[in-house]
């Protein structure tokens, strides 16, 4: 069986109200399992203006050290275009039997690993394929239907943020503006004289977090934010966790994690032999990187 590199990228879900943020993991997973129980036809999203039609192929659910993830497969195609079939042996052309409706079909494949705090995924990077904000779009769409379904229309919508693949100091010297710090902090913080408004039982999640936001229209500086992860990293601090947001030079939304180490750019993964990517072979580089 032929082999071929595959492109990763690293990308983050969350529910966004207005400009307000959150994540909330049982409307999450519902979410999905209710879409793994639709039909094709229902799963079919077309754009128009550019003669691309896009739907969800199949989830296989499955788990990533302990938690909850989602194996899926997008299956998309280019139609409006049927032009001669071409020989690559002598150059000879016939005419094609493709319906102008009709397209060839390209596969992308999404992993996603859940937890209380995010969705965090990985996505093959095609240019034929579904790009991530195509499937933010999609999810979207269907996402209304599940909350008028289940009654909850509260103007919720995913929003995605890329997740640099450079370890944390490299991604924030490649940000263009940090607006938003998480501190993830110890849960005995908030009872102790640190903060002391609050009693700590054994149902409090053992990290608590923190946002701090700049102020409007401005950022943090890179110095001072450098200057707490080596802090945490080196010298020990009530911080066990920083996780920032903010924008690149692309302007798009991007999060930089310090859980997280550079990650895999590329994989090794498996044909068939008609050359299409095996999607157990890829399935599983995808779930070794998330668990990275």
């Amino acid at each position: 069986m032929s082999q071929q590199k595959r492109k990763l990228g690293y990308w983050s879900i969350e529910f966004a109200r207005g400009d307000n943020e959150f994540f909330e993991e049982d409307l999450f997973c519902s979410f999905m399992d209710h879409i793994s129980s639709l039909d094709t036809k229902e799963l079919l999203q077309k754009d128009a203006s550019n003669n691309k039609a896009a739907a969800l192929d199949r989830i296989w659910k499955t788990t990533i050290q302990g938690r909850t993830a989602y194996d899926i497969r997008f299956k998309s195609c280019k139609y409006n275009h049927s032009p001669n079939y071409m020989s690559s042996t002598d150059g000879s052309e016939r005419p094609t039997d493709k319906k102008l409706y009709e397209g060839d079909k390209e596969v992308t494949h999404l992993c996603i690993c859940v937890t209380a705090l995010e969705a965090t995924c990985v996505i093959e990077e095609r240019r034929q394929g579904v790009s991530f904000g195509a499937i933010i779009r999609y999810f979207n769409v269907l996402l209304r239907e599940y909350l008028e379904l289940i009654k909850r229309d509260e103007g919720i919508t995913f929003v995605g943020s890329i997740i640099p693949s450079e370890d944390f100091l490299a991604a924030l010297e490649s940000a263009e503006k940090i607006s938003v710090a998480e501190l993830f902090v110890d849960k005995a913080v908030v009872g102790s004289g640190y903060l002391g408004f609050l009693e700590i039982d054994a149902n409090t999640r053992e990290d608590i977090v923190m946002t701090v936001k700049s102020k409007p229209k401005q950022t943090f500086t890179k110095r001072a934010l450098k200057a707490a992860f080596l802090a945490m990293a080196t010298e020990g601090t009530q911080v066990r966790r920083i996780r920032l947001r903010g924008r690149d030079y692309n302007n798009m939304s991007i999060v930089i994690d310090s859980i997280n180490a550079k990650k895999k750019d590329e994989v090794i993964v498996e044909l068939t032999e008609n050359g299409i990517v095996n999607s157990s072979s890829i399935f599983q580089k995808m779930e070794e990187a998330l668990e990275e």
